[in-house]
């Protein structure tokens, strides 16, 4: 009859409108998700948080990092953890200059993805390797400007100890002329960097993963090249193995 085609009528537009909405609702998706896959690689790539090799870091490698330039400055521990990277066990990561960067590492090592980390940062002062026994807790002040704070005033993490020896074994090195111990990484993101990691190095399971530290000189002051092979054997050397007790270890100062 009319009145049932009619019916058959209404309820084929409406199906049709059925599926065309499911069809702009299944648009709209995908093209959100690419929206958000697109931001995501452009927030990634703004924060510099680069991955120098492609695989994910695995339980058998060193995590070696570096900072990416900051105010426009060449930063030598970028250029040397990328020239690092796939020497031996070493996996590099250059890290943005910034929180997601100095808390990277300790993430890793929360996981248990890494077996050792050594952080490489810029000290204008050093004119060679400059070896970090210890990590402050200390939140990174402005670049540049002066720093009053203290582990009471202005911790990382409020409550905790002030400092924490590096859980690397120091026995292991010799450094040779030129080269120096040092206890203090600075007030800036190198040392918020390496106390983060150590934390994270402590609170996991016995043995400790070896966790490092070491600074170095500026480019007009020693070229990358003059010392990368040395920093590559540092490195090794640093990730062997850990103090027999760390945890209870006392802080030296090293001349």
């Amino acid at each position: 009859s009319s009145k049932e085609q009619t019916q058959r009528r209404c309820m084929d537009h409406v199906q049709q409108q059925s599926r065309d909405a499911e069809q702009r609702t299944a648009l709209a998706y995908c093209a959100g998700c690419a929206a958000l896959l697109i931001t995501l690689v452009c927030v990634a790539a703004r924060a510099g948080d680069v991955v120098v090799d492609q695989g994910p870091p695995r339980p058998d490698v060193i995590l070696v990092t570096g900072f990416r330039d900051f105010n426009g400055e060449e930063n030598p521990s970028a250029v040397a953890a990328t020239r690092l990277n796939g020497t031996g066990s070493i996996t590099s990561v250059v890290l943005p200059v910034d929180e997601a960067g100095v808390s990277y590492a300790a993430g890793l090592v929360s996981r248990g993805a890494v077996a050792a980390v050594v952080h490489l940062g810029l000290e204008d002062a050093t004119r060679d390797l400059r070896v970090e026994v210890a990590g402050h807790n200390i939140l990174a002040g402005p670049r540049g400007a002066p720093n009053s704070g203290n582990c009471t005033t202005r911790p990382v993490f409020a409550g905790e100890p002030c400092t924490l020896a590096t859980t690397a074994n120091l026995g292991r090195l010799a450094l040779r002329p030129r080269e120096t111990w040092s206890t203090s990484a600075g007030d800036f993101f190198c040392n918020e960097v390496y106390y983060r990691t150590l934390r994270a190095a402590r609170r996991g399971s016995v043995p400790l993963v070896p966790v490092a530290f070491v600074h170095l000189p500026s480019e007009a002051t020693r070229p990358v090249d003059a010392y990368l092979s040395r920093l590559a054997d540092v490195v090794h050397a640093l990730a062997e193995g850990v103090r027999r007790d760390p945890r209870r270890a006392p802080l030296r100062r090293r001349r």
